[in-house]
């Protein structure tokens, strides 16, 4: 996919007054002259800069250009299933991670997109609940991070 620069200066542009907006409410600690907004601001600054040359050097080129080109693969249903699906895994595991939890919702997500990749139903599970399993051991005992437990404990009990 191929955006016409006016297109993709804006969104620059508008990230960085985002930025800007955000990083202007930092509080300075007492005794300093400059606060942690300081390089996001100069750094949205230079971002703001370069998407205001991309909007201006699009508009100058804009005669006989689309706005919008789509790539070959936008027309294969399958290729923009897969992709489709790349985001509705992340979808699901945002909204379903904290309640059900990681040693579910993971291997649900990925038995279903090697699943849908590949083709091959026991081979993508045996994959995604070893994977599952050794990404929740690296994260919580050896990097000490929490990941969700959401219905796990629940099946502890019983």
């Amino acid at each position: 996919m191929r955006f016409n620069d006016t297109i993709t200066g804006a969104f620059f542009v508008a990230l960085a007054l985002g930025i800007i907006v955000l990083s202007v409410g930092f509080h300075t600690p007492p005794g300093q002259r400059f606060g942690p907004g300081l390089f996001p601001v100069c750094t949205a600054l230079l971002m703001a800069a370069g998407g205001s040359g991309l909007i201006v050097k699009g508009w100058v080129n804009r005669e006989g250009q689309p706005w919008v080109v789509l790539a070959d693969w936008w027309r294969a249903p399958r290729l923009v299933l897969n992709g489709a699906s790349i985001f509705a895994a992340l979808l699901a595991y945002l909204l379903l991670s904290e309640d059900v939890g990681f040693l579910i919702v993971v291997p649900l997500i990925l038995w279903s997109l090697i699943g849908l990749l590949w083709g091959r139903p026991m081979l993508a599970l045996l994959i995604a609940v070893l994977a599952s399993l050794a990404t929740h051991f690296f994260f919580v005992e050896l990097l000490k991070v929490p990941l969700p437990w959401g219905w796990v404990p629940y099946f502890k009990l019983l």
